[in-house]
């Protein structure tokens, strides 16, 4: 696993500020009769107004700024102008930001006007997953630690599903670096080797659980991109990039929302 000096640190710092603000801006965007184009245009616009650049777009050849996914789809939304939300919908936006050659990383899922107690409950926990994972992460945990605090408090304390088909990961110059980090407690040898892996002081990683009202099987749309809940149940994504240091965990992506 990559480290990091301070003047790194501070580059992914201000990556997760500008971040935070675009999120806060794509929030406030978010309304019944509003397409999805516009929040992704909302928070490019933030993004770059404030002197970063957009991690997703080009990445891969995907088009866009961000990634918004709605009710059933659990990530990689493509933003789209026949994409309107309506009054009780739930919206994921995951955002990359670029600055100064390091990234951040970071996803929140928002109600669309008034949603049920259901839906909201669902947004919460997920919520709570990733602050159960984060609490008592420092530098000598495991990437097994972190799946499995998420796995405990689903299974004791809710009913809901996790998606296993996708992961947190490492960060800092690219979006996406090693190592994988499962939401889950992993049953195949090769995720048990990741697991045991142990974090360094001054690395950076994204911890993003993704959780289901039902089944955790999802699969790909015709885009390529869009992945959805295979029974079409609701599912929700909390990410945030963290810095590990020697005592605790700092999260970047947190400053405004």
């Amino acid at each position: 696993m990559k480290t990091f000096k301070k003047t790194e640190l501070d580059n992914i710092r201000r990556a997760g500020e500008i971040l935070s603000a675009a999120l806060l801006a794509a929030r406030e965007k978010i309304a019944p009769g509003v397409c999805t184009m516009e929040i992704d245009k909302t928070a490019e616009d933030a993004i770059r107004a404030r002197g970063g650049t957009p991690c997703f777009k080009n990445y891969r050849d995907y088009g866009f700024a961000t990634c918004i996914s709605v009710n059933q789809e659990v990530v990689h939304g493509i933003p789209r102008a026949d994409k309107i939300l309506r009054d009780g919908d739930i919206v994921s936006i995951d955002v990359g930001v670029r600055y100064n050659g390091y990234c951040a990383d970071a996803a929140r899922t928002f109600p669309v006007g008034e949603i049920s107690a259901s839906a909201q409950k669902l947004i919460d926990e997920t919520k709570t997953c990733f602050y159960e994972a984060v609490k008592t992460l420092r530098a000598g945990s495991t990437v097994g630690e972190v799946g499995r605090h998420i796995e405990y408090y689903v299974r004791r304390n809710t009913t809901y599903g996790i998606v296993t088909n996708y992961f947190g990961h490492g960060i800092g110059r690219n979006v996406h670096e090693d190592p994988l980090i499962p939401n889950f407690i992993p049953n195949t040898a090769q995720l048990r080797n990741v697991c045991r892996q142990a974090f360094p002081a001054e690395t950076a990683i994204c911890i993003e659980p993704m959780i289901c009202e039902g089944e955790p099987a999802t699969k790909v749309m015709p885009d390529k991109w869009t992945a959805v809940m295979a029974d079409g149940k609701l599912a929700a994504h909390y990410e945030n990039t963290v810095i590990i240091h020697e005592q605790g965990a700092e999260i970047v992506t947190d400053k405004f929302i």
